[in-house]
């Protein structure tokens, strides 16, 4: 696992902010809706899915830590059916970047949105996916917080897809890119040992996760949906609720 530290580095729904009008947007509460026919994933976010999901919007993401918002131009939505969670995100972006080639490298190092889930506060365990913008997808499942990076990477594919679409050129400095969008499928055969799919009305914790590099030799930005009070994406203590809702609740 990465601690982050923060001087080596850098919904239409979302509950009220509880600390003042000066607290950075964040995203307390979101909801995970139901849907009858699931996305194609080819990163276009142009599926009924997304569109059901319209009023689910998770658009307030900051560092929080920092006190400050970040959340401008990122965008995501969540939505399940009986075989898996889906997700889609885009994000403006200035200087595309992407590190790793590979499944489970280090993908952090460049460009990258991140997924946290923590199915139950009183199971240590949880999971964390990320995919750049190269489609190059990262899947982990903690057994407890600490574990060996190398040990999780290792393991077999456990059935994590994500698509990712650029629009501008990636890594290539000196030219201005505009934005990138991702679609991912998480099965929930994935989550087995925490209890598999939830049912209508169950809560898990999450935090989606955003690394934003910049120019060569500048630290990347970090940003989160979550109320994380340390600059680590791995602190669940902090996350948000997300709500698994029918597709008329």
């Amino acid at each position: 696992m990465r601690t982050l530290a923060l001087l080596t580095l850098p919904v239409l729904l979302a509950a009220p902010a509880v600390g003042g009008s000066d607290e950075p947007p964040i995203t307390r509460e979101a909801a995970c809706r139901r849907v009858e026919t699931p996305p194609v994933l080819d990163g276009k976010l142009d599926d009924p899915a997304w569109a059901a999901a319209r009023a689910d919007e998770i658009n307030r993401f900051s560092a929080f830590w920092a006190g400050e918002g970040r959340g401008e131009g990122t965008r995501a939505w969540l939505v399940w059916d009986d075989d898996a969670l889906y997700f889609a995100a885009t994000m403006t972006d200035a200087e595309l970047r992407a590190f790793g080639t590979e499944r489970n490298d280090r993908l952090w190092l460049g460009d990258v949105f991140e997924l946290f889930f923590k199915p139950s506060g009183d199971d240590p365990r949880y999971y964390e996916f990320q995919v750049n913008p190269r489609s190059v997808i990262l899947e982990l499942a903690f057994p407890r917080r600490g574990h060996p990076f190398e040990e999780l990477a290792a393991r077999p594919p456990m059935g994590f897809e994500a698509v990712a679409v650029v629009d501008g050129t990636l890594d290539q400095p000196g030219d201005t890119d505009r934005s990138w969008s991702v679609e991912g499928r998480i099965p929930w055969s994935l989550f087995e040992a925490t209890g598999g799919r939830p049912a209508i009305g169950d809560s898990w914790r999450f935090a989606l996760c955003r690394y934003d590099y910049g120019p060569e030799g500048t630290d990347p930005l970090l940003m989160s949906s979550a109320p994380l009070s340390q600059p680590s994406f791995h602190r669940y203590e902090d996350y948000g609720l997300l709500h698994f809702k029918g597709p008329n609740d």
